[in-house]
């Protein structure tokens, strides 16, 4: 939110920040722009202001469509300082120079850039802009653009939720596919994944990773793509992890469920039980205000007293439970609230956070891999699936 990123600055003393967007949109960029459709520009927020737009006169009119407030470079002498200055570096020194200024943030406070910059280019700048009485902030790491997105406004919530009602169709289509398949319709891995890339597309998505869709081995591998080639097999799991993001809005879902088609054996349906009762107790536990490891510590120690190594009780094991529970969704497939042990991760789950929570057990050489995976919205009680599909096996 907004509000969260003026309390971000004003807690570490930063006067104003500058997202540049050099050719790449990117999400900090998109967030702060309020998705301004342009292809260079710079996101300028100071503590408690709106942000301003700095863009350029062939896109004027799209940077004004935000609503916020534009100006353009030429209003900072950009193009006789691009021609002039004697490296890139030196340019934009005087260029942000001139824009910080202009903004009317204190001289004396700080300066923090956020967003996805070319290194070479701002390791000098920042050099610059201290020797022009700047001071620039330096980060130990952490995103300031990205804590601020963590929790949603009720607006990007409703569009998560559009994503994946359009990602459901998607899900529905495959499940009604491997139900042909069961009756005896030949298909390959392939052919599910051509399907979901169409559908993707035709429902004004982008499939900005390949979606995940293997079977037996590979399955037992979280995050192997699946073979193209292969026919789908019966009698053993088959994964599938759709996480599209909308075209339009940049935000993503993510879903993720296993199938079996004909027999299902004893020991999938165990492994597969264990999952959804280590799904259900994270679900059913999640409040606002907690810590998010702590869940991860919740399905550690149901996995573990049902015999199967994790990350915790074996760091490098293959096999077992092998990652975290969940991640923080929206503008980015993986955001705030981290789910790992790590001893510096202290996020916490907040109302109005979009979480995953996606345990699952992994034996490739048993050609057994489970997912169990929904996206939810942290509510004061709890959490509330953005999800409709059901979680069995049988598609």
């Amino acid at each position: 939110m907004l509000s969260d990123l003026d309390s971000l600055m004003r807690e570490r003393a930063i006067d104003v920040l500058v997202v540049p967007m050099h050719e790449a949109m990117h999400p900090s960029f998109r967030w702060l722009s309020r998705g301004a459709k342009v292809t260079r520009g710079y996101a300028v927020k100071r503590l408690d202001r709106d942000p301003i737009l700095v863009t350029y006169p062939m896109e004027r009119d799209e940077a004004a469509a935000t609503g916020l407030e534009v100006h353009l470079a030429s209003e900072f002498d950009f193009e006789r300082i691009f021609k002039t200055a004697p490296n890139p570096s030196l340019a934009y020194a005087e260029f942000f120079d001139r824009v910080v200024r202009a903004s009317g943030a204190p001289i004396s406070g700080s300066l923090a850039f956020f967003g996805n910059v070319p290194i070479h280019l701002y390791i000098s700048l920042i050099e610059q802009l201290e020797q022009r009485g700047l001071r620039v902030h330096r980060s130990n790491g952490e995103d300031l653009i990205q804590l601020a997105r963590k929790r949603k406004e009720e607006w990007e919530i409703e569009a998560i939720r559009s994503v994946g009602a359009r990602t459901e169709e998607v899900v529905d289509g495959v499940r009604a596919m491997l139900r042909e398949c069961a009756r005896g319709t030949p298909m390959t891995i392939g052919d599910l994944k051509a399907f979901v890339s169409s559908e993707i597309v035709r429902l004004g998505m982008i499939e900005d990773h390949e979606t995940i869709l293997s079977q037996g081995r590979d399955a037992g591998i979280p995050h192997s793509r699946g073979n193209a080639a292969e026919p789908v097999r019966k009698s053993v799991p088959i994964v599938l992890d759709i996480f599209p993001v909308d075209k339009t809005t940049g935000y993503f879902f993510d879903t993720t469920r296993t199938f079996c088609i004909g027999d299902i054996p004893p020991e999938l349906q165990r492994i597969h039980a264990d999952v959804l009762e280590a799904f259900t107790r994270a679900r059913d536990a999640i409040r606002p205000g907690t810590e998010a490891r702590s869940y991860q510590h919740l399905v550690c120690d149901f996995f573990e007293s049902k015999g199967y190594p994790t990350q915790r009780s074996h760091p490098a094991t293959l096999t077992g439970y092998v990652h975290t529970l969940g991640h923080g969704v929206g503008l980015e497939i993986h955001e705030k609230p981290a789910f790992h042990l790590h001893d510096s991760n202290r996020d916490t789950t907040e109302v109005n956070d979009i979480i995953t929570i996606e345990p699952g057990l992994y034996f490739p050489d048993r050609e057994i891999g489970v997912r169990i995976e929904d996206t939810f919205v942290v509510r004061t009680s709890g959490v509330e699936s953005l999800c409709r599909g059901g979680r069995g096996l049988e598609p």
